[in-house]
């Protein structure tokens, strides 16, 4: 089988000029290699530093990466969105959808590959450690209402409020939690590996993790805007990558 790509946590349209310019030549290089050997690319959630569908508006911020992701789907490869924490609002009947093809997935969930069971998405509130933002922002920020609401907000300020609240220092800067959330993340896989899955494959740390767990393996993909790692399954395996390896000569 050709195989199957798994990134998270770009963060696009969040840092500064030079910064932007080295991730998007290094995801642009990342697609192509995805166009070569995979037929699968699952995104795990903060591809985008900020997203949400409004009717005939699209931010241009991302164009270039939005027209390399339709080359993509036009090529064949079947391609998954699972929304994060800063992009959950991709709509299974807006652009991502209609116009580049993509499947979206509202929440993490079962994915059959060659027969392996993946449990996949982004990770945001699956913990108990991450109880605040689950319990208390959530259901607020994705409740109907709210989300009705911002439809009525133009997109350029809404653009303007998300690089405000999530400015490009907040993802360099070390959670304090840290330590007691990867603990968390490994025992929530353990779990799912308990259950039967093979392999549980999730993002949000930002933290590149593989290990072996009992019977099955857990991989936290990173991110790709300081680590740039990614996971890839060739019908056997499922490992954890840096892009580097694959061909970064854009120091």
């Amino acid at each position: 089988m050709s195989k199957a790509f798994f990134i998270s946590d770009v963060h696009l349209g969040a840092e500064d000029e030079a910064k932007e310019s080295r991730k998007r030549k290094l995801l642009a290089k990342f697609f192509d290699m995805v166009s070569v050997d995979g037929d699968k690319l699952f995104i795990l959630g903060d591809f985008f530093n900020f997203w949400f569908d409004y009717k005939g508006v699209v931010f241009s911020v991302y164009f270039d990466v939005l027209c390399k992701l339709r080359e993509l789907s036009l090529s064949g490869v079947e391609i998954h969105f699972f929304g994060g924490n800063h992009d959950w609002w991709a709509s299974k009947t807006g652009f991502l959808s209609d116009y580049l093809g993509m499947v979206i997935h509202s929440r993490a969930e079962e994915v059959l590959i060659n027969g392996r069971r993946f449990f996949v998405g982004h990770g945001d509130g699956m913990v108990n450690c991450d109880w605040a933002y689950k319990f208390l922002l959530r259901p607020v920020i994705r409740n109907a209402v709210s989300i009705a609401l911002f439809k009525l907000f133009p997109a350029q300020w809404a653009m303007s409020l998300a690089r405000l609240v999530s400015p490009a220092e907040k993802l360099y800067r070390r959670s304090p939690k840290e330590a007691v959330l990867v603990r968390e993340y490994e025992e929530f896989a353990g779990e799912k590996i308990k259950e039967g899955f093979d392999f549980v494959i999730l993002g949000h740390l930002h933290i590149p993790i593989e290990k072996n767990l009992f019977s099955g393996k857990y991989i936290n993909t990173g991110d790709f805007y300081r680590n740039f790692t990614y996971a890839v399954f060739d019908g056997r395996d499922a490992k954890l990558m840096r892009f580097e390896e694959v061909g970064d000569d854009e120091k």
